[in-house]
């Protein structure tokens, strides 16, 4: 497939222009991007639009979307590589190995994605000043730093999760191992080599401080647009995919992975005396769809119905059908915070979550929702019994949800933290790059 021209600015010679310092060139690095559906997807493209109207040029070099069906998505799938626009954004995307099964396919997936976009990236997209790196994979480091050296530019590492630490949580890598020793001292390089870290949770910052207390770093939460959510936006098609009103409906839109540990909510549904009101809707995609579905076959789980992934511009009529947003984590993950809850936030939905430490917090302080802890299955049912019994306790909850998104989780509010970073970096790195 024939590829889009580009211009590539000259190499520096010392200086830049006032017109060029006032709209630096910024390039985001990452294997997930629309027109998938997920928490990285969501927060990049919105972040990459507001970064735009900041006076960035913004550009993507991403992977042909496959994710998370670990399958090429239909219109790419005759494609080398492909040049589009997402939004206001130019996307280059180039082919990887998918997979989504197996840790030794998952592996050979991120490697070849850091292969080809580190081979690719410099003849698909401008030179940026300054390079801004999705992680995890991990591996996406490898075509970081193969980048950098091609674009002479520095880079910035945005961690969403703690890999691989939570790698070993999930039972995927063993502490202690050689796999595991390897991958911390190859983290702890990117880490080092970075201009500037951002990262996702307060733990995060925490632990990449520790670690590498020189390297400048920016709490860049997920958030939401607040526009774009909210209750009035429930519609007869929403209401008719999510069924008849039998009771207050409780409803979880995303990925069926590993970590959201889904399972719960299947002995959830199972566990409650037939009196009791309230269903399940289960709203996406991922490795487990398929086991979760045979075990509520085989086990006549009631009340739970999978519904498959609907578009990104759909999920807010979703959820605002909705009476209660169950957000679950299957173990106790460093860092994690899941996207989730300011989607719930914004919707007016009272938050039931299964997840310990920030994320817990967050849904506290905000006093938007009820917490239990990965595995207590006992608490888990005594807060969906409070929220299912209690109409006026969900709309308490689901208003105080919908304050915290307006004023504290404002995606607007948190790009322009995102932008001061960004420019500070560049200005440090680019001095550290002429030295």
């Amino acid at each position: 497939m024939p590829v889009a021209p580009v211009s590539r600015p000259g190499p520096r010679t010392g200086g830049t222009s006032p017109e060029r310092a006032a709209s630096p060139r910024l390039c985001i690095l990452t294997q997930y991007w629309p027109p998938e559906l997920g928490a990285p997807q969501g927060r990049l493209s919105e972040l990459g639009e507001r970064l735009i109207d900041l006076g960035w040029q913004v550009e993507v070099l991403t992977a042909l979307p496959n994710y998370p069906t670990g399958r090429i998505f239909d219109g790419y799938a005759r494609a080398r590589v492909t040049v589009e626009t997402v939004g206001r954004i130019r996307t280059a995307r180039v082919p990887l190995l998918p997979s989504q099964r197996g840790f030794v396919r998952r592996l050979i997936c991120y490697l070849s994605f850091a292969g080809t976009s580190a081979a690719l990236g410099p003849r698909l997209c401008a030179r940026p000043e300054l390079l801004w790196v999705e992680s995890p994979p991990l591996f996406i480091g490898l075509a970081a730093r193969v980048l950098t050296r091609r674009w002479r530019c520095p880079y910035v590492f945005n961690v969403s999760d703690l890999w691989p630490e939570s790698a070993v949580r999930l039972g995927m890598v063993g502490r202690g191992t050689l796999t595991h020793h390897l991958a911390e001292r190859y983290e702890l390089t990117l880490y080092r080599g970075a201009a500037g870290i951002t990262a996702q949770s307060l733990e995060i910052i925490g632990s990449v401080r520790a670690r590498v207390p020189n390297v400048p770093t920016e709490l860049v939460t997920n958030g939401v647009d607040t526009t774009r959510f909210g209750r009035h936006l429930a519609d007869d098609w929403a209401r008719a995919l999510i069924g008849p009103e039998d009771g207050p409906v409780a409803i979880y839109a995303g990925l069926f992975g590993h970590a959201q540990g889904l399972e719960q909510i299947l002995a959830l549904a199972a566990s409650l005396p037939p009196e009791l009101p309230g269903r399940f809707v289960l709203v996406g995609d991922g490795p487990l769809r398929e086991a979760l579905a045979q075990r509520i076959t085989a086990e006549r789980i009631p009340r739970v119905r999978l519904l498959p992934p609907v578009s990104r511009d759909r999920v807010p009529a979703l959820l605002a059908a909705a009476d209660i947003a169950i957000v679950p984590l299957g173990a106790r993950l460093p860092g994690a915070v899941p996207s989730k809850i300011y989607e719930a936030m914004a919707s007016q939905l009272p938050v039931l979550l299964v997840a310990d430490g920030e994320a817990a917090d967050r849904i506290e302080q905000a006093g938007c929702g009820l917490t239990s802890s990965p595995g207590d299955d006992e608490a888990l049912r005594a807060n969906f019994e409070r929220l299912a019994r209690d109409p006026d306790l969900r709309a308490r909850l689901g208003l105080a949800g919908r304050h915290a998104a307006a004023t504290i989780y404002d995606r607007t509010a948190i790009a322009r933290r995102l932008d001061d970073f960004l420019r500070s970096c560049l200005q440090s790195g680019s001095a550290r790059q002429v030295r």
